[in-house]
């Protein structure tokens, strides 16, 4: 199987629990997700299948969520799973389109976040959540990550003591949208967690487009779901002129750049080779594998089995 599907992964789910439902529908123990959900979130779970795992980390990694911050109450998990720490009436704040948005300006672009405390990064070679269940502390480490856009979509005042921000955040993967909803809270001076997140883009994937696992588990035909990887990775494509390439990058042997026939990928200047650069090399509709330019040379990094796709 040469697959991709574009899940809409329930509430109360873990990832994992959606990777071990679709090895039941489709019989398949290859799988794998992209880009891991809570069990709070809700939307896009890209699942790749079979060889199509192999290609897991050339999907374009960029997300879009709709998040809700909750105001005025802090919690172990930074979300609305923990428990609370803290708890403060935000009646008195004056909250406007025009303030909201200039408070979040400053978590635009390339911005420096500490990660959370259960989270699954690891320190000292231990996942931060397994300490926290521990109940050792750890230093929780920094990264950059880029917030691309940050709007506020609405503010929700039904409860005032504890308003919403509904925000629209599209980021680099890596980022967790709970440590921006901490650092917003904190910003305003009363805390605050996530209490509501739904991806709505994971790279060429979309909610819109995206199946239901309910779906999928109650089709009697679940393979009219599946679709063709290729289109959704982000790697340029060299065609290759022959059969005769095709089988050297098979048997693991590398090609000089020259063999390849600059008509058949026209897209590529086969003047300026990028060194390291990874492409997908292909014969006619079937993808041979990928392979890296290095030292002068095409060399196959992971190659499929034949006749995958046709």
């Amino acid at each position: 199987m040469f697959a991709v599907i574009n899940v809409h992964k329930p509430l109360h789910l873990t990832s994992h629990d959606v990777i071990a439902r679709l090895r039941r529908v489709y019989k398949i123990k290859k799988v794998g997700h992209m880009g891991t959900l809570d069990p709070l979130a809700e939307g896009v779970l890209p699942v790749c299948l079979g060889v199509a795992t192999r290609l897991i980390e050339y999907f374009p990694e960029n997300k879009r969520y709709l998040a809700k911050v909750c105001l005025g109450k802090t919690t172990t998990t930074l979300d609305s799973a923990g428990e609370e720490t803290s708890l403060s009436d935000c009646s008195h704040i004056q909250l406007t389109h025009e303030s909201v948005d200039q408070l979040l300006e400053q978590f635009r672009g390339t911005i420096t976040q500490e990660v959370p405390l259960y989270s699954a990064v690891h320190v000292d070679g231990k996942k931060l959540y397994q300490l926290a269940y521990a109940g050792k502390t750890a230093t929780l480490p920094s990264r950059e990550v880029t917030i691309y856009t940050l709007a506020l979509v609405k503010i929700d005042l039904s409860n005032p003591a504890q308003p919403k921000l509904v925000l629209d955040v599209s980021c680099s993967s890596g980022t967790y949208i709970r440590s921006l909803a901490r650092d917003i809270g904190a910003q305003l001076g009363v805390g605050a967690h996530l209490s509501g997140l739904t991806r709505t883009q994971h790279g060429l994937f979309n909610l819109e487009n995206a199946i239901p696992l309910a779906n999928i588990q109650s089709s009697e035909t679940p393979e009219i779901f599946l679709q063709n990887p290729l289109p959704f990775v982000n790697l340029p494509t060299i065609h290759l002129p022959n059969p005769e390439l095709a089988l050297k990058f098979r048997h693991g042997l590398k090609v000089k750049p020259d063999e390849i026939n600059e008509r058949q990928s026209p897209e590529i200047d086969l003047n300026e080779w990028e060194e390291e650069k990874v492409y997908l090399a292909s014969l006619a509709a079937e993808p041979i594998g990928v392979i890296k330019y290095s030292n002068g040379l095409l060399k196959p990094v992971k190659i499929f089995p034949p006749e995958l796709v046709r």
